[in-house]
C-alpha cells in the first residue's frame, strides 16, 4: 500500500486549519462570556493577553498537527501517546508566553500587579488549560488523519481491484487473440471452398487428401494447449500440416524451405507462435502474386537465444496491412509476456518479400517436466 499524503497544502491540512481556528476562537469567546453576562467589558489588558494566548495557541497547534501526521505508522493508542510530548511542550511554551508577555501587558494596561505566587498559579493554570486544548486538538487531528487514511486505502484498494480486472481482461483478450490465430476462419473457409471445387471438378482424390490433411491439422490444433511451451519439432509439425493444405490450394505457386538443426528440435517454444508469421506470408506474399513464392523458415542458435526467421520472396516492398499487423502484435505481446525483454519480434519488408525474426531464450524440456534435456 502506498504512503498516504497528509502534508501541507492538502485538503486535510486545510480542514485542520479551520478546526484549529474554530477551537481557539471558541476558547477566546468563552473567556469573555462571564463579562458579557454581567454587562461589563473585560479589562483591556486581560482581553489583549487572552487574544495573544489564543493566537499563539493556534500557531503552536501547527506543531501538534505535524506531529500527529507523523504517527501514521503507529497503531491505536500508541499514536496518541506518541503525541503527548509535543502536547506538553506546546502547553509549557504557551503558558510561558502568557506569563512573560501577557503578564506585563496586563500590568501596563490594567494596572494589576500580581504577587509571585499568583503569577505562578496563573502559569500552572494556563499550562493545564493549554495542555487540555492541545490534547483535544491532537485527538481530533488523529481522528481526521485516520479517517483520511482509511478513505485513501479504500481508494487504493479500489484502484488495485480495477487494475487487476483490467489486467485480467487484457490477458483474456490476448488469449482470445491467440486462439483466433490458431484457427483462422478464413483459412477454414478457403480450405473447404477448395475441397468443394475439387469435388465439383471430379478431382476426388485431391479433395480426399485435402480433407485428411485438414483433419490432421485440426487434431494438432485442438489437442494442444495454446498457453503451453512445446518442443520446436511439434510446432514445425503443425506448420507442415498447415502448409500441406495450402500447397493444394496454391500448387506450384507455393514453395517451402525449412531449415532446423537436429539439436534444436527439442527447444521449447510457445504453442502456435510461428503460425501467424507463416499465415501472413501465405496471405500477403503468396496470395497477392501469380508467380511462385517460396516461404523459408530457418532456426538457429545465437548464444543463449533461439532465433527463428520466417521470410518470403513475394512482391517487393510489402508493407504490413490490415490483419497483418494484428498477427504480428499478437506474437510480439506473447513473447513479451513470456520472456520479458528477451522475447523479441523484428519484422520488416525486404527488397523482395517480408522477413520476421523471433528471438527468445533457448530452453529445453527438463527431466522433471517429463522429457530429456
Amino acid at each position: 500500500m502506498k504512503d498516504i499524503d497528509v502534508g501541507s497544502g492538502s485538503d486535510l491540512s486545510r480542514q485542520a486549519a479551520i478546526l484549529t481556528l474554530g477551537v481557539w476562537s471558541l476558547d477566546t469567546l468563552l473567556f469573555g462570556l462571564p463579562y458579557l453576562a454581567a454587562g461589563k467589558a473585560p479589562p483591556a489588558g486581560l482581553s489583549v493577553s487572552c487574544a495573544l494566548f489564543g493566537a499563539a495557541g493556534a500557531l503552536l497547534s501547527v506543531l501538534v498537527y505535524r506531529r500527529a501526521a507523523r504517527t501514521l505508522r503507529e497503531k491505536g493508542s500508541v499514536r496518541f501517546v506518541a503525541l503527548l510530548p509535543t502536547v506538553f511542550a506546546a502547553a509549557l511554551v504557551l503558558a510561558a508566553l502568557d506569563v512573560l508577555v501577557g503578564g506585563p501587558l496586563r500590568t501596563a494596561l490594567d494596572g494589576v500587579h500580581p504577587s509571585a505566587r499568583a503569577t505562578a498559579a496563573r502559569g500552572v493554570s494556563q499550562a493545564l488549560v493549554a495542555a487540555w486544548m492541545f490534547a483535544l486538538l491532537g485527538a481530533l487531528f488523529l481522528m481526521m488523519i485516520a479517517m483520511r487514511v482509511a478513505r485513501e486505502q479504500e481508494r487504493q484498494l479500489a484502484r488495485a481491484r480495477a487494475q487487476a480486472l483490467e489486467a485480467e481482461a487484457q490477458a483474456n483478450a490476448a488469449r482470445l487473440a491467440a486462439l483466433r490465430y490458431q484457427l483462422n476462419p478464413h483459412f477454414l473457409f478457403n480450405t473447404l471452398n477448395a475441397v468443394s471445387a475439387s469435388v465439383i471438378t471430379g478431382r476426388n482424390e485431391e479433395a480426399e487428401s485435402m480433407l485428411a490433411r485438414l483433419a490432421e491439422f485440426l487434431r494438432l490444433t485442438l489437442a494442444a494447449d495454446p498457453q503451453a511451451m512445446i518442443p520446436l519439432e511439434d510446432e514445425l509439425a503443425g506448420l507442415q500440416a498447415y502448409l500441406e493444405i495450402e500447397s493444394v490450394r496454391f500448387r506450384d505457386r507455393l514453395g517451402v524451405a525449412f531449415s532446423c538443426p537436429d539439436d534444436l528440435r527439442g527447444a521449447l517454444t510457445p504453442s502456435f507462435i510461428l503460425q501467424p508469421l507463416v499465415e501472413n506470408a501465405i496471405k500477403h506474399g503468396v496470395a497477392r502474386t501469380s508467380r511462385p513464392v517460396t516461404i523459408g523458415l530457418e532456426v538457429s542458435r545465437d548464444g543463449d537465444d533461439l532465433v527463428v526467421v520466417v521470410e518470403d520472396d513475394g512482391e517487393a516492398g510489402v508493407q504490413p496491412v490490415a490483419g497483418m499487423g494484428v498477427g504480428l502484435n499478437n506474437v510480439r505481446q506473447r513473447l513479451e509476456v513470456l520472456f520479458g525483454a528477451r522475447g523479441l519480434l523484428q519484422a520488416a519488408p525486404r527488397e523482395r518479400g517480408f522477413l520476421a525474426r523471433i528471438r527468445m531464450p533457448l530452453r529445453f524440456q527438463t527431466v522433471q517436466e517429463g522429457g530429456a534435456q
